[in-house]
């Protein structure tokens, strides 16, 4: 635990001083001081804090940012060209579409990828079935939005640290029967 903690403060002070306006003793001393007030605050959210990532998932996560990356380019383009050029013209949808993923932390990063991309905006997710509303700027962006490369690939990311949780995994079940006096 104090491990984890140490690499936030570290991440924190880095970060700190990166955003710093000059590099010298008084905003070091000062960035070492808000960066422990708020390792402090968070002292309670460190058993919550996700899993590190493996190699494997850090490149799945490095090529959805690429493809983001991308994407985010190709639409500023269709964008511009449909607001200068009208071509296509501009004509709003609202899309329900459910695609199969299943962790909070997807569904969060697909929102995220939806909304940052221009030309779409999500709406709202379902947290219960998962469904999305997202408005689109044109019906292309519309018809092309549940057949979308980044769904495939934050599953493919999901899947992979599903896996691993999974493997290491510990079963309670016995823990919390009605015979389950004996196991504990």
């Amino acid at each position: 635990m104090w491990k984890r903690t140490f690499i936030f403060f570290v991440l924190m002070l880095l970060f700190s001083m990166m955003i710093s306006a000059e590099f010298d003793i008084q905003h070091i001393f000062a960035s070492m001081i808000i960066t422990l007030i708020v390792v402090w605050f968070w002292r309670d959210l460190n058993p919550r804090l996700p899993i590190i990532l493996s190699l494997k998932e850090l490149a799945l996560l490095g090529r959805c940012l690429i493809f983001l990356v991308g994407y985010i380019i190709e639409s500023n383009v269709l964008v511009a060209k449909t607001l200068l050029f009208s071509n296509p013209a501009v004509s709003p949808v609202f899309v329900v579409m459910q695609p199969h993923i299943k962790s909070n932390w997807g569904r969060i990063l697909l929102a995220t990828c939806i909304t940052i991309t221009p030309g779409t905006v999500t709406i709202d997710i379902d947290p219960e079935t998962g469904r999305f509303i997202v408005h689109a700027l044109t019906k292309e962006n519309a018809m092309g939005l549940p057949h979308w490369r980044m769904i495939d690939e934050i599953r493919k990311l999901e899947i992979g640290i599903q896996k691993r949780r999974e493997k290491y995994a510990v079963d309670t079940s016995r823990a919390h029967d009605a015979d389950s006096s004996g196991t504990l």
